[in-house]
């Protein structure tokens, strides 16, 4: 199995905590204008995950796409992959061919 999907909250919480000085406004403030809590965005600043809807708040006040920091799972060899899973034999099938 190759790697899976994963986040890169700690280069998202780099850009966002750059912002967030830029702006001095504070970071409730920026919170509520965002639509999520101070602490969320202290999560993200610390590289640490948050939910979905969050991610795509801050991304969506920050002007990025959500996917920037997405980092998609490695494909496995199709060919080796299929031939592992799949054996040519199954209980469902069995005897289909008899059947006519």
């Amino acid at each position: 199995m190759g790697r899976l999907a994963t986040y890169d909250y700690r280069g998202l919480g780099r850009l966002l905590r750059a912002r967030l000085e830029d702006d001095g406004r504070g970071w409730r403030i920026c919170a509520a204008e965002i639509g999520v809590c101070a602490s969320d965005l202290s999560r993200i600043c610390n590289g640490q995950s948050v939910s979905a809807p969050k991610v795509i708040a801050v991304c969506d006040w920050l002007k990025l796409a959500v996917r920037a920091f997405y980092d998609p799972p490695e494909k496995p060899d199709a060919d080796r992959e299929t031939a592992a899973v799949f054996h040519g034999k199954s209980t469902e099938t069995a005897g289909a061919a008899d059947v006519a």
